[in-house]
């Protein structure tokens, strides 16, 4: 998901990466400035 948010021309803030707790996480900014977590 990542990847395709970086395509649309999204910012990227943080990830994708392993948090210490395993989880697989990315923070994505939305077009009004909210931050999105994206986690798995």
């Amino acid at each position: 998901m990542t990847d395709q948010f970086r395509k649309d021309q999204f910012e990227i803030l943080d990830g994708p990466r392993i948090t210490g707790d395993g989880s697989y996480e990315s923070v994505v900014l939305d077009p009004e400035g909210n931050r999105l977590e994206i986690c798995v």
